[in-house]
């Protein structure tokens, strides 16, 4: 016999009877399925074609209702209560909270800006009605103990003394900017107290500049060096400006470690980036009244105190050239054991 595919298997044997009836069931579903999605798409679809009709017919009547209102306006017969009205939704009144709440949710953008605004103006009128413009401003570029805050604090009400109240503001305000220079130090604040000073020696209004010993001799030449001839009697004047070597002033700064190399200068005028010379002259021969009056007043101290002036020499920059006294003691020890 030839092998070959029994084709005599009837139909029914080809599958299980569970499973033939499981799949009979499950295409009975599938067609039902089907059968709901298209009867929903044709349901949707007429009730579409329904909605639009009904639509169309409206506006069709509205557009002939209005004709014919037009018609009889133009032919002067309709009533006052014909004439053509647009229909409006009837305007809910709306509550407190929903006036506010609405208002906040359209306006809120341009609120927020405008409170801004507000608290800026307010804080620079604060600011300015607070704020107390000095009579006299000095650069402090010294690196020494005139740069803490304390001692510098109780120079200004120091010279504040001497000073009077030149803006009439009622109150006589001494500002001493610090920005000490030590080229040694090349940090942050350095650099700040550098452009601090750069900034300020550019214009031509602060005229007074504190300074010693370790001033960069370049800044130091930017100093009036002839003011021992316009001071003859005050021995505290020289080629530099007014020597602050006082004993009393260490006392009354709370400072004893004051070194006694330190100079009240002031600046020789020069044409700056915002004015000429002519304009930073005013500015001297105002400064040059206080400075007259600081200076006399100090040294009118010193002789009635009997002022012996100040112990402290003054300390180097580079620490490279700074020996304290303990190491001198220690290689005077060290050279006599030998």
């Amino acid at each position: 016999m030839s092998k070959g595919i029994n084709t005599d298997v009837e139909e029914g044997e080809l599958l299980p009877d569970d499973d033939l009836e499981f799949e009979r069931e499950y295409a009975e579903q599938e067609r039902k399925k089907q059968q709901e999605i298209i009867e929903n798409r044709r349901r949707i679809a007429e009730e579409k074609r329904k909605r639009e009709k009904q639509e169309r017919e409206e506006r069709d009547r509205r557009i002939a209702q209005d004709k014919l209102e037009l018609v009889k306006m133009k032919a002067g017969i309709a009533e006052e209560d014909e004439i053509i009205k647009e229909e409006h939704e009837e305007e809910r009144v709306l509550s407190f909270g929903e006036k506010v709440s609405n208002f906040w949710y359209h306006e809120k953008m341009w609120i927020i800006l405008a409170a801004f605004g507000v608290a800026v103006l307010t804080f620079m009128i604060v600011d300015a009605v607070r704020h107390v413009k000095p009579d006299l401003e000095i650069l402090l570029i010294c690196d020494n103990a005139l740069a803490l805050d304390d001692q510098r604090e109780l120079l200004e009400q120091k010279l504040e003394q001497y000073v009077p109240d030149r803006n009439g503001d009622g109150k006589v305000c001494v500002s001493i900017i610090n920005c000490a220079l030590n080229e040694y130090k090349v940090d942050m604040q350095y650099n700040n107290n550098s452009q601090k000073f750069f900034a300020n020696i550019q214009q031509g209004k602060i005229i007074m500049v504190i300074t010693d010993s370790n001033t960069d001799p370049d800044f130091q030449a930017l100093m009036v060096d002839d003011l021992p001839s316009q001071f003859p009697d005050n021995k505290y004047v020289d080629e530099k400006g007014l020597s602050l070597n006082f004993g009393f002033l260490a006392e009354d700064l709370d400072c004893k470690n004051l070194p006694n190399d330190i100079h009240l200068c002031m600046r020789r005028p020069v044409s700056t980036l915002d004015g000429t010379i002519e304009d930073m002259q005013k500015y001297y021969d105002k400064d040059m009244e206080l400075f007259t009056a600081i200076a006399n007043g100090l040294a009118e101290q010193a002789e009635q105190t009997d002022d012996k002036g100040l112990p402290t020499d003054p300390v180097p920059l580079d620490p490279k050239l700074a020996f304290s006294s303990a190491d001198t003691d220690t290689a005077d020890s060290s050279d006599s054991k030998e």
